[in-house]
């Protein structure tokens, strides 16, 4: 005999069991392989960091010689602002940051401005106003609006 015939309908479905939910699915990797390839993955992702944490830190000199250009800048119209004195300053301090402080301090005239066009990759921008920005500290009369631009390229280009 059937163990079901005469039974009404809610007593059948008291008589089913819940759903059986399957187990959730990992999402941690299940080989080997994809393990290892998440760990190098995560190992480049750190060395890439660090190296460009290391090239953010050695370019500290450049992003506050920039700032200090910017106020050099800020102040050019004035004419009682030794603006020329400032900005040869500033581009020998950014030179001695990064270069040996006996390749460089020694520098004035023609040797500074040919340093300049050296250090920068001879740069158009940097080669046609070196001779200006080399003798930007001994005119008082200079006008350093039309150095700020070749000032900022070779502080932004200028390599060791």
């Amino acid at each position: 005999m059937n163990p079901y015939e005469g039974l009404n309908l809610p007593q059948l479905l008291d008589l089913m069991h819940d759903i059986v939910r399957p187990e959730p699915v990992s999402m941690w990797p299940q080989t080997q392989g994809w393990t290892i390839l998440m760990v190098w993955l995560l190992m480049s992702a750190l060395v890439i960091a660090w190296h460009g944490y290391r090239k953010w830190r050695a370019n500290a000199y450049r992003r506050e010689a920039a700032k200090r250009l910017a106020e050099i800048s800020a102040h050019s119209r004035d004419p009682a602002y030794p603006a020329g004195l400032q900005l040869a300053t500033l581009l020998k301090r950014t030179a001695l940051a990064v270069y040996p402080r006996d390749q460089v301090a020694a520098l004035h005239g023609d040797a500074w401005a040919k340093f300049l066009r050296q250090t920068s990759g001879d740069d158009p921008m940097v080669a046609n106003a070196a001779d200006q920005l080399a003798s930007a500290a001994y005119h008082l009369d200079v006008d350093v609006s039309g150095l700020i631009l070749p000032a900022a390229r070779w502080i932004k280009i200028h390599r060791a």
